[in-house]
């Protein structure tokens, strides 16, 4: 069974059995996730009385059954965790996505390489720098104590009514209030990274002004590398390392792909 024939078959048992098994009717619908750094072939389970569904990676259960995993094991397998992500989603307000007034307030930053995403950006609205390039997020949250973010596209634009421009212009008076810059010492986020609070115990106990390597990021440190879009990081930057003339070189970390 090649690809194609495996997502055919993985699609019409993955509706069947969340009819039979879990009394869901549901939409099933093939299509190409880009994500940052990669991208993958996914089949998208959707409630049908819901705009939002789940998505099963049909090219990670492809894999397995070039394994040699029947295909039986396989369709069972993706419908059940299809009925639990969908019993555990999020509930969105749908009022409030549709009004950009209201989520350009939660509006986020986040730089990745032009290059390794360059399929990608091609369906989102973004704005290059050197070889980087920013792209923008949507803060929500998804459960009483966590939070997750929707990464904007075009089609949001052209639903909105909106340009890139003002999108990005947004983001740079939002982004920094939902996620501030946090600017500490190396020593200090390796002490936070070992769970050490004592940084003597470590011999890291560097007096400020001695301190050579700092890490700029964001709170909750996710998309962190986002800071420098923003409008007064290399104000902040340089205020934070001191010296004569406050100069400072930058390495940004790459995701994994």
């Amino acid at each position: 069974m090649d690809f194609e024939q495996f997502k055919e078959e993985l699609a019409s048992s993955v509706k069947e059995i969340m009819y039979s098994k879990y009394g869901m009717e549901v939409e099933v619908e093939a299509r190409t996730m880009e994500k940052m750094n990669s991208s993958y072939e996914a089949l998208t389970v959707k409630p049908e009385d819901s705009i939002i569904g789940v998505n099963i990676n049909a090219t990670a259960l492809y894999q397995q059954y070039e394994k040699g995993i029947d295909i039986d094991v396989i369709t069972s397998k993706a419908a059940e965790l299809a009925e639990s992500a969908l019993n555990s989603r999020p509930d969105f307000d749908i009022d409030s996505f549709k009004d950009y007034s209201k989520m350009k307030e939660t509006l986020t930053m986040e730089v990745v390489s032009a290059e390794r995403n360059a399929a990608l950006l091609e369906t989102v609205p973004h704005k290059n720098m050197e070889d980087m390039a920013v792209v923008y997020r949507f803060e929500v949250n998804t459960t009483s104590s966590e939070r997750g973010s929707i990464l904007v596209t075009n089609q949001m634009l052209e639903q909105y009514g909106i340009t890139a421009e003002q999108l990005h212009a947004d983001a740079l008076i939002h982004a920094p209030e939902v996620k501030p810059i946090v600017i500490e010492g190396m020593a200090q986020v390796l002490a936070k990274q070992m769970g050490v609070e004592d940084l003597e115990m470590l011999g890291l106990n560097i007096p400020p002004e001695q301190e050579q390597i700092f890490v700029a990021s964001v709170e909750g440190n996710v998309h962190g590398a986002g800071v420098i879009a923003y409008q007064d990081f290399m104000e902040k930057a340089s205020e934070r390392v001191g010296g004569e003339d406050g100069s400072f070189i930058i390495l940004l970390k790459q995701g994994k792909p």
